[in-house]
This record gives structure tokens, C-alpha cells and sequence, in this order.
């Protein structure tokens, strides 16, 4: 009976948040609304399952996770080594000042973590807000600015160097102080001058919500998998540190995941080695960007498999309704017009997923619209439901196992950026100057949903 009411609960409430993410409410009062429902089913199924909630949150806590770490941490050699090319994925050419080990050891880790940033920026990094953008249908811009070649202007070769040089650490936090400039000029431009400029600027945050600015039960698998894959590295390398772990297991806000969590003995921790700290720290986020690579060739691996089962068509990026496929013109299949198709009539009938739709041809013999063949992979649909679970899963999970391990290496509180920074600057006025900083940087990321 106990099983029955929880995944009663669970039915609903995910029924609830995907009937709001249909709404045309703003953003902010869905995300709110979504919260209230979240907190209320959390409260519900702990008293059903008997968990203890605060406001919706829930733990829970299992000790598998722990002996699989155990299991893992027998080959101590490979997951320290792991843990330092982490370091040189963090900081770049700076880990040498950070990484414990010989000379010659520490550069052949730092160049190997240069060829993985170089994989990471040229190949998965650019196409993220185009998968994000189109195949999810999130709100993040993209269009040809997204499809851009890597390095085509002096930007790329700025961005390349501050990762070389600083890691990703850097980069993300070169990232967000260049951003909040952006918005907060955008403010002062709007209460001064009287502009739009803040209503016209985009967050450069936002919250992770699956039902709301994700798939649900994609977005729930994503998150799971990224949750255990960052914590479980945690607990690999805390085992390795002879650190005991006093529990396990994961975070949950209402039905959605927020966090894996494996509780080390914070005090045993401490007392521990700076070179054994770093390591456990950095674990997290070094497993989610070898992650990232691992997904993004799962997910062209997956692409290549199933081209006959790919949806046909034209996505249309400008001139038509967001999210609008052309299927056929005048009656044929678009993949089969030729490259000199010339239409009967100045009237095209244009067969798309918002049914019939017709189009004059205009002056230049086009109709107006900018569009992306669909086996182009971020414009892949699939009619299939097991099929475009899996591809959107994929998409999810690439794509945020490498932004999640990128943000939290921000020097901010609750972020293991902000104890690698302490452990390796010994400059406590330094470090809380540049948290401080990036704190105010953090939130002026945020500051355009308010103006929206």
C-alpha cells in the first residue's frame, strides 16, 4: 500500500509540473509555482516512506554507494593520478604549483590535461547551447551564432588561453565577471538613460529544472546520472585518504534529485594532508568533465546507429513559429526536392508539424525562412518515445555533467572551487576578496529574470 501512495504522489506531482510548464505563465511565476509543488509532495512522501523533510527536502541514505567505492578505491595509484590531472583540468599550467609530484610527472599530467581542455573547448563545449537550444527547445538563444566555428575570431584564442593558462576555474569565472559587466551596464543603461538594454539581455544563469527548462523524466536521469558519477569520485578518493564516510546516498526536493551526497568525516578531513584534501575535492568535477567526453561519444555513437530512424525534415531557425518542421513543399518530401526545385506557382503548400501552411514566393524565388536539415544531430527528433528518451538523456547528460563540472569549480561557498582555492592560496584576505567578488558576479548573472 505504502508503494501504491508514494508513486501516486510521484505521478502527480510530475502531472502537475508538466501541466504548468504548458501554461504561458512568466518564467518566474512557473518556477515558483513548481517550487510550492515540489516542497508539498516532498513533505507528503516523507511521511509516507518516514523520512525526515525540511520544507520538501529529503534525504536518502544508503551505505551500497560506500561499499562500491571501496571496491573501487583498491586501485589507489590510478584514481590519485586521476585526481592531480583534475587539478590540471581545474587550474591548467598554474597546477603546476598546485600538484604534488615530480617535475616530470607534473608536466606530462598538465599536458595531457591540455589536450583533454583543447577536446573539451573545440569539440563539446561549442555544441552545447545548440543541443540545449534545439533539441530541448530551451530558451538560450543560439542559431548561427551557435554553430560558429571554434576559434574563427579573436574571442577564441582569448578564451583558449585563459584555459590553458588557468584551467577551467579560470575560465568560468573569467566568464561570469565579463557577463554580470554586461548586465550591469545594461541596468544603468535602462535607470538612467531610460533604454531597454535589461530587458533585452539574457540571464546569464538559471536554475536546472526538469518539467520546467528541461524534459522530466529525461532531466531526472540526467541528474542522477551526474549526481552519482560526481560524489561517487568523492567517495572513491575520501576511501583512498582513509577518511571514513558516515553515510551516503541522494538529495531530493519533492521527486527531483538535487544532489548525490556522500558524508565524509569532515573533521578527519581536515586534518588530513593538503595534497590528500585537493584530491577529494577536485574528484567531483573531474568525474562529470571525463563524463561529458564519454556521453558526447555516446551520443554520436547513438546519432550514427539510428540514422534510419531519424524524423526527416527541415528545422526551421527564423521566419516561421519557434520549433516549426517543414516536412514536405507542394507535396514532396523535402529530402527528395532537388537543389533547382522550381514551384508550379508563386504559392507554395508547405506540410509542417503545425499542419498546412502556405508561402508566396518572393522576389529572390525563396520564402523567407532559414532552416537546418534535421540530420544535422542537434535538430534530430525521433517518432520513436524509447528512442527520443535515450537521445535526450544523452543530450542531458553531456551537456550538464560538463557545465555542472565547470560551475562548481567557482570559488563560492558550497562550491568545491572555494576549498581548492583556500587549500592551495594561503592568503585568507585573497581568498575571501575573490569570493566576494564572484559572489556579486553570481548574482548579477541572475538579475535579468527580474526584469522579464
Amino acid at each position: 500500500m505504502k508503494r501504491v501512495k508514494l508513486f501516486a504522489v510521484i505521478l502527480l506531482t510530475a502531472i502537475a509540473i508538466w501541466a504548468i510548464a504548458q501554461t504561458e505563465l512568466p518564467p518566474m511565476l512557473k518556477f515558483f509555482s513548481a517550487i510550492a509543488i515540489l516542497a508539498l509532495s516532498g513533505e507528503i512522501i516523507s511521511r509516507i516512506a518516514k523520512l525526515h523533510s525540511d520544507w520538501g527536502l529529503m534525504l536518502l541514505r544508503t551505505k551500497k554507494g560506500i561499499d562500491i567505492a571501496k571496491g573501487l578505491a583498491k586501485h589507489e595509484k590510478f584514481w590519485n593520478l586521476f585526481a592531480d590531472f583534475g587539478l590540471a583540468l581545474a587550474y591548467g599550467i598554474l597546477s603546476f604549483y598546485v600538484i604534488k609530484r615530480k617535475a616530470t610527472e607534473k608536466i606530462l599530467i598538465i599536458f595531457s590535461a591540455l589536450i583533454t581542455i583543447t577536446i573539451l573547448l573545440i569539440f563539446v563545449y561549442p555544441t552545447i547551447l545548440p543541443f540545449l537550444s534545439y533539441t530541448l527547445g530551451m530558451p538560450i538563444g543560439g542559431g548561427k551564432a551557435a554553430t560558429a566555428e571554434a576559434g574563427s575570431n579573436l574571442l577564441a584564442y582569448i578564451v583558449l588561453a585563459i584555459v590553458y593558462l588557468g584551467g577551467f576555474a579560470s575560465f568560468i569565472t573569467a566568464s561570469l565577471l565579463i557577463y554580470a559587466f554586461t548586465v550591469i551596464s545594461a541596468i544603468i543603461s535602462t535607470l538612467i538613460f531610460g533604454t531597454t538594454a535589461i530587458a533585452e539581455t539574457a540571464p546569464g544563469l538559471t536554475l536546472i529544472l526538469p518539467g520546467i527548462n528541461i524534459p522530466l523524466f529525461e532531466g531526472l536521469a540526467a541528474l542522477i546520472i551526474i549526481l552519482v558519477v560526481h560524489e561517487g569520485a568523492h567517495a572513491v578518493l575520501s576511501v583512498i585518504g582513509k577518511i571514513p564516510i558516515l553515510s551516503s546516498g541522494i538529495a531530493f526536493f519533492g521527486i527531483i534529485p538535487i544532489g548525490a551526497f556522500v558524508e565524509p568525516d569532515e573533521k578527519r578531513l581536515s586534518t588530513k594532508s593538503k595534497e590528500v584534501q585537493k584530491r577529494v575535492i577536485v574528484a567531483g568535477s573531474t568525474s562529470n568533465l571525463i563524463f561529458s567526453i564519454i556521453f558526447f561519444i555516446l551520443l554520436l555513437a547513438f546519432l550514427g546507429t539510428t540514422e534510419p530512424l531519424k524524423q526527416k525534415g527541415w528545422y526551421v531557425i527564423e521566419g516561421m513559429d519557434n520549433g516549426t518542421i517543414i516536412y514536405a513543399i507542394n507535396g514532396i518530401p523535402v529530402e527528395n526536392l532537388s537543389a533547382n526545385y522550381t514551384a508550379p506557382t508563386s504559392t507554395l503548400n508547405l506540410t509542417t508539424n503545425y499542419g498546412e501552411v502556405q508561402r508566396t514566393i518572393n522576389e529572390t524565388g525563396g520564402f523567407g525562412i532559414s532552416y537546418f536539415p534535421m540530420d544535422y544531430a542537434p535538430f534530430t527528433q525521433y517518432e520513436n518515445p524509447v528512442f527520443a528518451f535515450i537521445f535526450k538523456t544523452l543530450v542531458l547528460a553531456f551537456a550538464l555533467n560538463f557545465i555542472i563540472g565547470v560551475v562548481n569549480l567557482l570559488p563560492l561557498p558550497f562550491f568545491d572551487g572555494m576549498r581548492l582555492l583556500e587549500l592551495s592560496v594561503n592568503n585568507k584576505r585573497f581568498t575571501d576578496f575573490v569570493m566576494y567578488l564572484i559572489l556579486a558576479a553570481f548574482l548579477s548573472n541572475l538579475l535579468p529574470w527580474f526584469f522579464k
